[in-house]
């Protein structure tokens, strides 16, 4: 076979539509596909019909839809076209088949026509730009943003709420990247977010503010890569939702929380003001009710002394007028009578204890007062101790109680108010010889302890108390026997002086006792108080 040969059958075998014309424009050769799309004017088909004729049959037959109603001037133009051709064209018949003509003019005349029949791509094509029609309807009526870029940052679609953020129109934004559209320091921002899509290959998304009509809008844009079939980025899409009003709300519902806050911590210092205020009156009340008892107490404690006073003062003085008015009255006989002489010790006594618990309650008095004052110098403690033994040894040797004093070697004084200091020791001695029995024995011991005080101690045999009594018994005008037929007669007084005028020179009284057993009284006072014996005498007291 002839290459002549094998191009016939290669030309008759394309799908294309091939004719070939001669230099008077007649059929010289057309293969299968020409004559198979050409069957219902085959005669004007077949070779040596010339193409105008060709081109009259297919008008006459109804062929040639556009032709219709202006069948001359298309055949004109058509064969114009045909003697000059200046590239393809496309012809739809009346079945709806649509041709693209390709005629090439020969160099020794004649033309050389390939028509390839593109229904199907004019159909994708169609059906593709009624797709994009509807895709761009419904992104240009979305309430979102919407873009797309190419790899290069170039802007290939632009919906309309996107231009208007813009400040574009849709024309103008295409082919443009964002330096050209916005301020450099937004491009920056709007390239970088861009780099870092391409780069990681997926999403991102990020807050970015726009001007409204009602002030600043906040959108939340989320930009994504767009890829072909074999995975290759070949742009950048975005996608952004405005999100002011929620922006909005979020914020109205941070400052109604932070002003609920607020008024949650309010109501809290409120509630513990309260709780205070509520713990203050707790204690209030409590110390109004400590008050009310102790005034209560003191109350009755002043009743019970004012009924023992009146019994103490009226007993001395029943005996004081009782025995004046025998002597005014010689009762007895003359003033002469032995008896008269025992009634003006019994007068005499009863003056001395009458003035003894004056004296008491008139001490206590000051001191409380804070008018007591204090005259203090440095004291010889043996001889101290030896007067206040002194004074109560009648006392002492009347009751059958011995009295005894140990003393360890004193090398140094007591710098005090001697009369105080004098007050106190007899007081004590005297309440201990007054609680002790017949044939019981009352010991004032004196020593210096390892810290420098020094401590006194009175110690009795006599009918002690008991422990739990000792708080009364150091409280003012409060007796551990507070009946008026009481065996042992009192203020009350004793003890409770004879502490505040320790206290007065920075000492303390300690009670111990036991009921039936006896009493130890200890009196402490500061080494501050203790000076040596010898330097006390020629520096005048502590410095």
């Amino acid at each position: 076979m002839t290459i002549s040969e094998q191009l016939v059958v290669a030309v008759e075998a394309l799908s294309e539509h091939v004719i070939l014309f001669d230099a008077e424009d007649r059929v010289v050769m057309a293969n299968r596909a020409w004559r198979e799309l050409n069957e219902d004017i085959a005669e004007y088909s077949k070779p040596g019909i010339r193409f105008e004729d060709h081109l009259r049959a297919g008008i006459r037959h109804g062929l040639i839809p556009e032709a219709v109603g202006r069948e001359e001037a298309w055949l004109r133009e058509r064969m114009e076209h045909h003697r000059n051709p200046t590239g393809p064209f496309e012809v739809t018949r009346q079945d709806g088949l649509c041709f693209r003509v390709h005629e090439q003019r020969l160099p020794k005349g004649g033309n050389f026509t390939i028509i390839s029949d593109v229904t199907e791509a004019k159909r994708v094509d169609r059906s593709f730009r009624e797709n994009e029609d509807r895709f761009q309807a419904v992104v240009n009526h979305s309430p979102t943003k919407v873009h797309i870029k190419d790899k290069q940052g170039r802007y290939i679609l632009i919906n309309e709420l996107a231009a208007r953020l813009f400040g574009v129109t849709e024309e103008q934004a295409k082919g443009k990247t964002s330096h050209d559209i916005f301020p450099k320091e937004k491009a920056d921002a709007f390239v970088a977010h861009d780099r870092m899509v391409m780069e990681a290959g997926r999403a991102f998304e990020q807050e970015e503010i726009w001007p409204g009509p009602a002030g600043p809008a906040t959108f939340l844009t989320v930009k994504f890569p767009i890829m072909n079939l074999a995975g290759e980025i070949t742009g950048i899409g975005a996608i952004g939702t405005d999100i002011t009003k929620r922006k909005r709300t979020e914020e109205k519902l941070r400052h109604s929380e932070e002003n609920l806050q607020d008024r949650v911590a309010e109501l809290e210092e409120a509630q513990r003001k309260l709780e205070r205020q509520g713990q203050d009156l707790t204690r209030l009340a409590d110390d109004l009710k400590i008050a009310r008892d102790d005034a209560q107490t003191a109350s009755r404690a002043k009743s019970v002394f004012l009924a023992s006073m009146s019994h103490e003062l009226r007993t001395p003085l029943n005996a004081i007028i009782g025995f004046s008015e025998v002597m005014k009255e010689e009762t007895m006989g003359p003033m002469g009578s032995d008896l008269y002489l025992d009634y003006t010790k019994d007068i005499h006594a009863s003056g001395l204890h009458l003035l003894s618990l004056i004296n008491d309650v008139l001490d206590l008095s000051k001191v409380e007062s804070g008018m007591e004052e204090v005259h203090e110098e440095v004291l010889s403690i043996p001889l101290v101790v030896d007067s206040a033994v002194r004074l109560i040894s009648q006392h002492a040797e009347d009751c059958g109680v011995a009295v005894e004093q140990d003393i360890q070697e004193i090398t140094h004084g007591l710098y005090a108010d001697e009369r105080k200091i004098m007050q106190v020791l007899t007081n004590l001695l005297s309440n201990a010889v007054k609680f002790t029995k017949t044939g019981g024995k009352v010991t004032i011991r004196v020593k210096c302890d390892s810290s420098g005080s020094n401590v006194f101690e009175i110690v009795d045999t006599g009918i002690g108390i008991a422990p739990e009594d000792i708080p009364k018994a150091l409280t003012q005008f409060v007796q551990v026997d507070s009946s008026l037929n009481r065996q042992y007669q009192g203020t009350g007084l004793g003890l409770p002086l004879a502490k505040t005028l320790v206290e007065l020179h920075g000492g303390t009284l300690r009670l111990e006792s036991q009921a039936g057993v006896g009493t130890r009284v200890i009196l402490r006072f500061p080494a501050a108080r203790t000076v040596p014996f010898q330097s006390s005498l020629s520096a005048g007291g502590p410095k």
